[in-house]
C-alpha cells in the first residue's frame, strides 16, 4: 500500500502566509486539496495505478521519487485545478502521469475570496509494498 501524506510547505515567494498567520478558511480549504490529491492519486483507475506502480518499482532507486516532494497547486474560482507545479522526477512519464492525475478533477469548492495562490503542499511518499 502506497500511502501520501501532505503538510503545508515553507514557500520561497513574498505571498507566502505562515498556516498561523493565515485566515482559517484558507488551512481548511489547503486541507481539502490535499484530501483531494491523495484520494485521486489512490483512485483505482489506469494513470493513478501507473503512477503508484512506478513509485513501488523505483523505491529506493536512483531514479525513484524523492522521499518528499512539494507540490504547488492553483485552482480556479469553481474549484478546478489550473496546473500544478513539482520538482520534476527523472522519469518523464511519471511526470506527466502525476500531472494528469492532479489537474484533472475538480476540489468540489471554491476557493477562499483572495486566498493566496499556489497552495504548497509537502508529500511525503510512504512507499510500503503491503
Amino acid at each position: 500500500m502506497i500511502t501520501i501524506a501532505a503538510s503545508p510547505a515553507i514557500a520561497q515567494g513574498l505571498d507566502y502566509r505562515s498556516p498561523d498567520a493565515a485566515p482559517p478558511a484558507w488551512g481548511q480549504f489547503a486541507k481539502l486539496v490535499k484530501y483531494r490529491f491523495e484520494e485521486w492519486i489512490s483512485a483505482d483507475e489506469a494513470i493513478a495505478n501507473r503512477f503508484r506502480s512506478w513509485l513501488k518499482e523505483t523505491n529506493g532507486t536512483q531514479n525513484g521519487a524523492p522521499a518528499s516532494l512539494v507540490v504547488k497547486a492553483w485552482l480556479n474560482p469553481d474549484g478546478t485545478v489550473e496546473r500544478v507545479s513539482f520538482a520534476p522526477f527523472k522519469d518523464e512519464r511519471a511526470n506527466t502521469d502525476l500531472r494528469t492525475v492532479l489537474t484533472r478533477g475538480n476540489i468540489g469548492e471554491a476557493p477562499p475570496p483572495e486566498m493566496l495562490q499556489p497552495i504548497n503542499l509537502r508529500f511525503s511518499l510512504n512507499l510500503s509494498k503491503d
